[in-house]
């Protein structure tokens, strides 16, 4: 699947009208949220393939939470640029 600009799929399950609102309580009012993410930085979609292509979760698979975070930040380092 070839990595484009634009808009790229949420994880979370939209309604029919394909936007969710909700109150934010520190504006004091409805917000209407769109879905998906919108990628549109040729920086961004590099580090995301990168990201893709190395699968550093696959390595630290199974350990506890402190461990895992520690162990992504060791995979990497120095492999997105």
């Amino acid at each position: 699947m070839a990595i484009k600009l634009g808009q790229t799929w949420g994880h979370v399950k939209q309604n029919v009208f394909a936007n969710r609102i909700y109150y934010k309580p520190t504006l004091r009012k409805p917000i209407i949220r769109h879905p998906g993410v919108i990628r549109r930085s040729e920086k961004v979609l590099a580090i995301n393939k990168r990201f893709a292509e190395i699968k550093p979760a696959v390595a630290c698979k199974g350990l506890p939470w402190e461990k895992f975070v520690k162990c992504l930040s060791e995979q990497l380092r120095g492999k997105l640029k």
